[in-house]
């Protein structure tokens, strides 16, 4: 084991002098500088990056810009992060261009938000946590926790207990206002996993024709026809819901926008807002309308979406996925579901990164299926934020598992509510 101290200026802490010295006594020896290219190239098997930790601001010196490129370079050399690799920033998963790839990252005490999230998840490899010998339930008992990570077992808490004693009254309202002519698929995804995600009712509001062809198919749910030019029929309906999903497969118009506005304005159950209805809100109003919203709202973009309504470059979104999504949902006051991989869901103060999913889902008519679970759950559920990530991860779960049968190529968004 060789040790390089790459600014030659020791330690400064007390407790890394102290480590220091010990490791000195016990016969070590510290290398002042950087190791040669040739050194890392030729003689070492693994390389255990300790430069930074998770606190580092400022620039990085360009020989260690240099010299992190180059180790990317070598393929063969088994790469450790101490708590992070350098280049990544622990807080908020963005990565410089020169990041350093780890094969494993040994996360002290606790894992960092990056380490779940993209683009940082893609280098940090393999996650170890070391507790360091920090006493973690004390830890826990006195310091508040906003960053979870949604595995089965916090969806399992997530999940409201389902009592036998009940009946459909005690399992909410859910109302849809999805699909159109040119995208009546939104509607039959949407509407079925609604049925299917646990809600007591649900009622479709749409055109006569499009109505007709869904109740050949789901007798279950309640029809409300009528045309989205009616905005006070559609408030009428609105009325006495639980959840309310508007804009999927629904077409970009200034009539969903007119609907969103009217129902923003009228205080009731929280509303789910996707796909067109987003892309109605960034091209026909403004984003400010959100600020005044009298009931709780939830958006649901993909990244594309996301930068038509925030202003922000689908590649800023890309690359700050956690922070960009957080300053939003603080600023205006509402639920951001950011789709993608990891997928990020917070309110401004408390955050939930998905955990489950794969390319399975990156098929149109996935976040259709993704909607209609949402305010199916958000009906039952009431906490916005909880069924939103709830949501996100039965949803990926299942797109996981249907890919052991039909692998990540063969699954469409139709399996997913079977």
């Amino acid at each position: 084991v060789e040790i390089y101290d790459v600014f030659s200026k020791g330690q400064k802490s007390d407790g890394g002098k102290f480590w220091l010295s010990e490791y000195l006594n016990l016969g070590g020896s510290v290398i002042n500088g950087l190791p040669s290219k040739n050194k890392l190239s030729d003689e070492t098997d693994v390389l255990v990056d300790a430069i930074f930790g998770t606190g580092f601001s400022g620039n990085v010196p360009a020989e260690i810009i240099e010299l992190s490129r180059h180790i990317n370079t070598l393929s063969k050399l088994c790469v450790i992060a101490v708590d992070i690799p350098l280049g990544v920033s622990a807080d908020d998963g963005a990565v410089e261009d020169f990041a350093l790839r780890a094969d494993l990252t040994v996360s002290l005490s606790f894992p960092k938000v990056a380490m779940f999230s993209y683009p940082a998840k893609g280098y940090v490899g393999e996650v170890a946590v070391d507790d360091i010998g920090l006493d973690i339930d004390i830890i826990c008992k006195n310091f508040e926790f906003k960053n979870h990570f949604v595995d089965f077992n916090l969806a399992k808490e997530l999940l409201p207990k389902r009592e036998d004693n009940t009946n459909k009254g005690s399992f909410g309202k859910a109302l849809l206002i999805v699909g159109s002519k040119e995208y009546m698929g939104a509607a039959f995804l949407a509407l079925e996993t609604a049925l299917r995600g646990g809600t007591g009712y649900v009622t479709y509001l749409g055109e006569d024709d499009l109505c007709n062809h869904l109740l050949l198919r789901f007798p279950e749910a309640i029809y409300k026809r009528t045309s989205l030019s009616n905005v006070e029929a559609v408030i009428s309906a609105s009325e006495k819901q639980s959840a309310i999903l508007v804009g999927s497969g629904s077409g970009c118009s200034i009539e969903v926008f007119e609907v969103i506005k009217a129902v923003l304005e009228t205080p009731g159950a929280p509303i789910v807002i996707d796909a067109d209805g987003i892309n109605s809100i960034a091209r026909f109003g403004s984003r400010e309308l959100l600020k005044q919203a009298q009931r709780e709202v939830i958006l649901t973009p993909h990244p594309l979406e996301f930068s038509r309504l925030s202003g922000v470059s689908v590649d800023e979104i890309g690359a700050k996925r956690y922070s960009v999504a957080k300053s939003f949902a603080k600023e205006y006051g509402c639920v951001i579901l950011l789709k993608g991989a990891a997928t990020v869901i917070t309110d401004g103060e408390e955050t939930y990164i998905n955990g489950a999913g794969s390319s399975a889902l990156a098929k149109a008519g996935s976040g259709d299926v993704l909607s209609g679970l949402l305010v199916s759950i958000l009906s039952y559920n009431k906490d916005a934020l909880k069924s939103a990530a709830l949501a996100a991860y039965i949803h990926a779960r299942v797109g996981d598992v249907l890919s052991n049968e039909y692998s990540s190529y063969g699954v469409t968004p139709s399996d997913i509510p079977k």
